[in-house]
């Protein structure tokens, strides 16, 4: 009976070592694949509202200055 139950622990951390170790392979490969995939592509960033707020106002300001020297 002990002996019985002895392998069963065995067996069951061996299972779970095996789990263990695909799931870091597959943790690995999807990573792999981000990383190729986001290569060509810049981070999307977001201002902070009240540097938004003053980006817009300089290009209008800008626009503005382009269509009274035409």
């Amino acid at each position: 009976m002990k002996i019985g139950l002895l392998l069963l622990m065995v067996v069951f951390l061996v299972v779970l070592a095996g789990l263990l170790v695909m799931s870091y392979r597959m943790l690995n490969k999807v990573q792999k694949q981000e990383k190729i995939e986001n290569r060509g592509k810049t981070p999307e960033r977001q201002l902070h509202p009240k540097l938004q707020t003053e980006l817009e106002q300089r290009k209008k300001m800008q626009q503005q200055l382009e269509e009274k020297q035409k």
